[in-house]
């Protein structure tokens, strides 16, 4: 017999971590696998090519640049290939490139042939999520995307977490054989991804997803689908303000010990995997996703404030206190805003090129990984109101979501969620007869 408390376990993981269906379980476990070796990969790579390749700073930087570029550019093509022969099977490809990719980073030697390397990949990571996004959606039935897409992304940040940890004891022996370690086992993990999501038959879903509602594309429709997209880039801002922002702010304009940062972190990556799942319900519907995009700014426009505060607080303790809530905020953000992007994007997307539109859309986070690292050191690090004007800049991003989604649009949506759920209830209505006969007997 279950004990009580592995009863409160076995709901907890349900309820955040495990997907209902079976096939979502499988993306799920794909997931980890995936992460574990990207966790190594970046907790030990800019070590591995500074210490060991013998690579500048700067080269790494200006590599690393142009392989977003090239995903950048090359994120929709690869969108479109997928609608044409499957997004599973893209899928399943894109992870062995990205392996043999990761391989060939072991032999690299110089600036050329790490520039070459890091571009062939980053066209590869560029294009992963909305061609994962494209076979969850294919794979689970509407009612299951939103919350197999939460609890996907949730196991992935249990993964990067262990596979940081990893790398911690390969950091510390420093050898050149034990970054190879984790340079090659990254590469190893994709290739065994790739197998495993062969195995789940996601190279047999189909690509083009039957249209849930009828909708005529039209050139306004494809105007604020990319609005939305420019919006959920600025919004989607929390990924660079974690691990770029907080830890110079931190640093050079507070007096908060650097020391606090790593726990700062790990208390992102447990919200992460707590709450992602139950951050995304409200995101079910399409009003309930503009909403979250609206929390989202409002609450990365707070984490902005608390760091403003942070840098004016003189005692050490208020200081730690603001910088504690300020990551309690940025991860909200995060949350709401994946949640809130996910639904935006396959809801408004063109069900004929699903892969397509959702690459667009992913054009908005690509471009906020080039930009955002000069706004933030450029512009709102340097200055005294930089947070407070960023704080502006986001929660009216956030409202403006409303704007270019259009209420009318989402009122159409609504009405035809009532009129499908009166017509699948007169499908199952009993016919007058039968229903006689039942109360007679």
């Amino acid at each position: 017999m279950a004990t009580p408390s592995g009863g409160a376990l076995s709901r907890l993981l349900d309820s955040t971590l495990v997907p209902r269906s079976s096939i979502g379980r499988k993306l799920a476990v794909t997931a980890l696998v995936n992460a574990l070796g990207t966790g190594m990969f970046y907790a030990g790579s800019a070590l591995y090519f500074t210490k060991v390749v013998g690579l500048s700073d700067g080269q790494v930087g200006l590599g690393l640049s142009l392989a977003g570029l090239v995903g950048f550019l090359g994120t929709v093509p690869v969108g479109m290939l997928a609608d044409r022969i499957r997004a599973g099977r893209v899928y399943v490809a894109i992870q062995v490139w990205r392996g043999l990719g990761n391989l060939a980073y072991c032999f690299v030697g110089n600036f050329t042939t790490f520039a070459v390397v890091a571009c062939c990949i980053g066209l590869a990571d560029a294009s992963v999520p909305p061609v994962s996004q494209a076979v969850v959606g294919n794979a689970v039935g509407e009612e299951e995307r939103g919350d197999t897409l939460a609890k996907v992304r949730a196991v992935r940040n249990v993964g990067f977490g262990l596979g940081a940890l990893v790398a911690t004891g390969a950091i510390q022996q420093g050898s050149h054989s034990a970054f190879l370690v984790l340079i090659a086992g990254n590469a190893v993990f994709f290739l065994v991804s790739a197998v495993m999501l062969q195995r789940a038959g996601v190279t047999r879903l189909a690509t083009v997803a039957a249209p849930a509602r009828n909708r005529r594309p039209t050139l306004v429709a494809d105007l604020r689908y990319l609005a939305t997209a420019g919006l959920n880039g600025l919004l989607s801002m929390h990924m660079t303000l974690l691990p770029l922002a907080l830890p110079l702010w931190i640093s050079q304009h507070t007096d908060v010990p650097l020391a606090v940062y790593g726990p700062l972190y790990v208390l992102n990556t447990v919200m992460a995997v707590l709450l992602q799942a139950r951050f995304a319900k409200p995101s079910d519907t399409l009003r309930g996703a503009v909403a979250s995009m609206t929390w989202a700014g409002f609450s990365l426009g707070a984490f902005a404030l608390a760091c403003w505060a942070m840098g004016a607080s003189r005692a050490v303790w208020a200081g730690v206190v603001f910088a504690v809530l300020a990551v309690a905020l940025l991860s909200a953000a995060e949350l709401w805003q994946s949640a809130g992007a996910w639904a935006i994007s396959y809801e408004l997307a063109r069900p004929d090129r699903l892969t397509q539109y959702l690459s667009t859309f992913q054009l908005g986070t690509a471009l906020q990984g080039i930009v955002a690292p000069w706004v933030i050191t450029a512009l709102i690090l340097p200055h005294s109101l930089g947070w407070p004007v960023f704080a502006a800049v986001a929660a009216v991003a956030g409202m403006a979501v409303t704007a270019t989604v259009g209420r009318a649009e989402i009122r159409a949506r609504e009405a035809a969620s009532v009129t499908q759920a009166a017509a699948a209830g007169a499908e199952f209505e009993p016919e007058p007869e039968a229903a006689a006969a039942g109360k007679a007997s």
